[in-house]
This record gives structure tokens, C-alpha cells and sequence, in this order.
């Protein structure tokens, strides 16, 4: 059976996420249990919650995000029950594009389904703080600059994420050029901190920056190179790949001008 996920269901939702995701899920979804875009579910067996699922919606757009199940109940068929549930559910608010990142594990199931792979991304761990001076060009954002924030977003995502940008600007950072232009930023509370630039050493700067302090976390598209390659020879340790699938129609983005994803909710 799915339901809805209750606010008094959270605690101990952790129990289900792997270890490897180095996730608070808890933590996400007292964040955004009271926002008007997103929807959170749970599957009940044996009288337990043994998997949950999400979904985010945006105009014509929905993303798929935590679809886990407990590993003992694993192999049989629960978490493709989820998965089709919350396509359904999508499709109900006119959605016509629906995303995820999909872990391994998970790609054969959302195959199944109908979802496409997009690329992949590489995740990097910082094992020791990178060193970094912060240049002129990058100051502290501030309200003036959402309306930049929102056309560099929309430019790399190809979607409207106003929504998110709103709940975590406020102590972000931007990469500025001479006449005040935006052209990068980095959002450390959006997931496990938001790169974006349409400038490669912008880029770079905030990517740096990001790995200034141990324990930083980036997953970055196989197309920006770039990034890839400042991270290698910085000596952050690679992890394994996830991939950005998509079913329905496919938006227009740019991954050259991702230099660290969010979070597999917003990917």
C-alpha cells in the first residue's frame, strides 16, 4: 500500500537510506513536507514503512527523488510499485517531463518503465581541504541578483527552479566580471551545494572554493571536463557514477554549465 507521508513518519526514515548516500533525509523532508511543489510518500508492508518515494512539480516538469525501499524487502517488485505510482501521480499535475537520478541499482527498474538516460555524473569527495583564496570577482549574493540567478539556472537546467533558488540564495556566492555581470554561482545549501556558470574559470573559482573545506561533496556531468579535471588533479576521491534519466518529452540544458548538481532531487 502507498499513502501519503505523515509529518510524525520522518523520524527514523534514515534507517533506509544507504550509507553511502551520506544523506540527512530526515532533515530534507521536514524542509520541505509544508511546500506547495512537493509531494512525499510511503510504502507500507507488514504494517511498516519498508520504502519511500517523492516527487517535485514545476509547471510541466516533475522529478522523481527517494525512491528507496529497505533492503530486506528488496527483489520484489516494490520499488518499480513506487516508481509507476509516482509517474502516475505526476502525470495528474500535467506533467509531460519527468527526471531522476538513478543510482545502479535503481537504473534497470526506471528502464523498465520507459526512462532514458541523459549522462552521467561523477561524484568527488574532498578527503582534505583544498587550498583557495578567494579573488575580487566573487562576493556574497544578494536580492538584486535573483533575477540573474534564475537566467543562468534556466539556461543550464533548462527549467524554471525559482522555487529552489528562493529558499537558498541567501548565502550563496557569486562569480561577478567587471560590469557586474553574473556569471557563476555557488548556493552551498541548495542539496550538497549548487555550482552553475556559463564561464569556465568562473566555474572553476566557486568549484574550488566549494572544496575549500573538508568533506564537500560534487557530482558533476561527464560533459564538463573541465571540472572533472580540477577535481582529479586536486586529489578528491572518485566515487561511483549515477545517471540523469528523463521519460517524456526532453528539456533543453546545458552540463557544461554544471559544475556541481545540487541534489538528486533537482538534478
Amino acid at each position: 500500500m502507498i499513502r501519503e507521508l505523515k509529518e510524525n513518519d520522518i523520524s527514523g526514515l534514515n534507517r533506509l537510506t544507504p550509507a553511502s548516500w551520506k544523506y540527512d533525509y530526515e532533515t530534507f523532508l521536514r524542509d520541505f513536507i509544508q511546500e506547495d511543489f512537493f509531494y512525499a510518500f510511503v510504502l507500507i508492508q507488514d504494517n511498516q514503512i519498508v520504502g519511500t518515494g517523492n516527487v517535485l512539480v514545476k509547471g510541466k516538469i516533475g522529478w522523481l527523488a527517494n525512491i528507496i525501499v529497505n533492503s530486506t524487502y528488496r527483489g520484489k517488485g516494490l520499488g518499480l510499485h513506487m516508481t509507476r505510482f509516482l509517474v502516475a501521480f505526476s502525470k495528474e499535475k500535467k506533467c509531460e517531463t519527468h527526471l531522476l537520478i538513478a543510482t545502479a541499482l535503481g537504473e534497470a527498474i526506471y528502464r523498465k518503465i520507459g526512462f532514458r538516460k541523459m549522462t552521467e555524473y561523477v561524484c568527488f569527495d574532498s578527503q582534505v581541504a583544498i587550498s583557495y583564496s578567494r579573488p575580487m570577482a566573487v562576493r556574497a549574493l544578494n536580492l538584486s541578483d535573483l533575477e540573474s540567478i534564475y537566467a543562468l539556472d534556466r539556461e543550464a537546467n533548462g527549467e524554471d527552479r525559482s522555487h529552489l533558488i528562493d529558499k537558498y540564495y541567501t548565502n550563496g556566492l557569486g562569480y561577478f566580471n567587471d560590469e557586474g555581470e553574473l556569471l557563476g554561482c555557488y548556493l552551498p545549501l541548495f542539496g550538497r551545494g549548487l555550482v552553475l556558470s556559463r564561464d569556465t574559470t568562473a566555474g572553476i573559482e566557486l568549484l574550488k572554493l566549494k572544496h575549500s573545506k573538508k568533506g564537500a561533496r560534487t557530482l558533476v556531468p561527464l560533459e564538463n571536463q573541465e571540472s572533472i579535471s580540477v577535481l582529479e588533479s586536486n586529489g578528491l576521491k572518485k566515487g561511483d557514477t549515477s545517471a540523469r534519466m528523463v521519460l517524456g518529452i526532453e528539456t533543453k540544458w546545458k552540463p557544461t554549465y554544471i559544475y556541481s548538481y545540487g541534489s538528486g532531487y533537482c538534478g
